[in-house]
């Protein structure tokens, strides 16, 4: 049943996944702009600009385009500021985020505002960024972090706190936090829905294994997974926004 949903979204979402950022793709108990984000196979949610994201006791994930992702904590909350694909920034109001970026080389990218600095995601990265302290740890990949009128990078398996001062110092990789784990094992299951086919024909990608699918149901606390998860159909490669790009795990 799962699986039949996905195909009968897959032209709507395939459409908001590659002309712009905020698909919401996975709501546990997520809210925009005070109203209930409540996934259906005729309504799906786009965080447009200016909108507030905000979850309750559940975790969200959003869609920045075709190459990245966004695994929101529960109880916190993001703004969107722009939603353009090679453009995209948004603005970490509360709580923490881990965010995901696939593409190989992108002039843009995704951008975080925090409280006290501007962090600059690089392509092949994956990252978490908190609100309270302001702080931004590089899981793979590199930051640009601007701070004032410094600019601090951050390489992988470091992280930064935003303060009365600003130090660059190591993650600890051996204990990572709920949001890390639940994020990586989304970007694998979206690594599978956007295996490249051929060309020119979409074909569907194998349906998620039953692992995949214990991990959904835990996720929504036990529910049905249908009610709040879209598991978007891969986009061809022969699209252009596709070319070169998907979330992957790391």
């Amino acid at each position: 049943m799962l699986w039949i949903a996905a195909v009968a979204v897959s032209v709507a979402a395939q459409t908001m996944v590659t002309a712009r950022a905020g698909l919401v793709s996975y709501a546990g108990d997520a809210y925009i702009d005070g109203q209930p984000v409540e996934i259906s196979l005729a309504h799906l949610f786009v965080v447009k600009e200016n909108a507030v994201l905000r979850t309750g006791d559940g975790r969200a994930e959003v869609l920045l385009g075709p190459c990245a992702a966004m695994w929101i904590d529960p109880h916190s909350s993001f703004r969107m500021i722009s939603n353009a694909p090679s453009d995209t920034r948004i603005e970490v109001l509360t709580g923490s985020v881990v965010v995901a970026d696939g593409a190989t080389s992108k002039p843009g990218g995704v951008a975080v505002l925090l409280k006290a600095g501007v962090a600059s995601l690089g392509p092949k990265g994956a990252y978490r960024l908190d609100a309270e302290p302001p702080e931004v740890r590089v899981l793979v990949g590199r930051a640009k972090v601007r701070w004032g009128n410094w600019d601090i990078a951050v390489n992988a398996g470091r992280r930064l706190t935003l303060g009365f001062g600003a130090e660059v110092r190591r993650c600890d990789k051996r204990s990572p936090a709920p949001l890390e784990v639940w994020g990586n094992s989304r970007a694998a299951l979206l690594a599978r829905l956007y295996a490249p086919q051929t060309a020119d024909v979409q074909e569907l990608a194998p349906p998620p294994t039953r692992d995949e699918m214990e991990e959904i149901k835990r996720g929504l606390g036990g529910a049905a997974p249908p009610s709040q998860h879209v598991p978007v159909q891969p986009i061809p490669a022969s699209a252009p926004s596709r070319s070169g790009c998907a979330v992957t795990p790391w």
